[in-house]
């Protein structure tokens, strides 16, 4: 089954205090590894290969609000 925009975007909502503490510093994301544990990346280079499942990528807090206000469609 495949999850929605909708769905992943809660998803990465689950840890928006941590993604935002690292995207006041640097590009970072959500990312899911082999064992199917999530977690944040910091420092995320642009235009690469990684070795974990990439859930979400964002430069800064705008960008990922941003993906909120489309995927989410709800006020906060």
């Amino acid at each position: 089954m495949t999850a929605s925009m909708s769905d992943i975007a809660k998803l990465i909502k689950s840890f928006d205090t941590e993604l935002r503490k690292e995207l006041s510093t640097s590009r970072s994301g959500l990312f899911r590894n082999d064992k199917g544990d999530l977690f944040i990346r910091a420092n995320v280079p642009l235009g690469q290969s990684y070795p974990d499942e990439v859930i979400g990528i964002f430069a800064d807090p705008a960008d990922l609000d941003f993906y909120y206000k489309i995927y989410l469609m709800e006020e906060d």
